[in-house]
């Protein structure tokens, strides 16, 4: 026998068990930006404004409602 543990061999497995992370750390979560963009959207074509006072939108001309 070389020292060396084999996959399936009762003393290998017993390491797994013992040095793995019971709890691992969440992973991060996916998706865009958290803040709310909804005061910059046209009502019309939906275009997303430069800044969220705007008069007409910068697309389609639409008013701000």
């Amino acid at each position: 026998m070389s020292g060396t543990a084999r996959p399936g061999d009762p003393d290998r497995e017993t390491v797994n068990r013992e040095t793995a992370d019971p709890d691992p750390a969440p992973a991060e979560p996916e998706g865009g930006e958290s803040a709310c963009w909804l005061d910059r959207v046209c009502a019309d074509c939906g275009a997303i404004q430069d800044t969220a006072c705007f008069a007409r939108c910068a697309r389609c001309g639409a008013p701000r409602e």
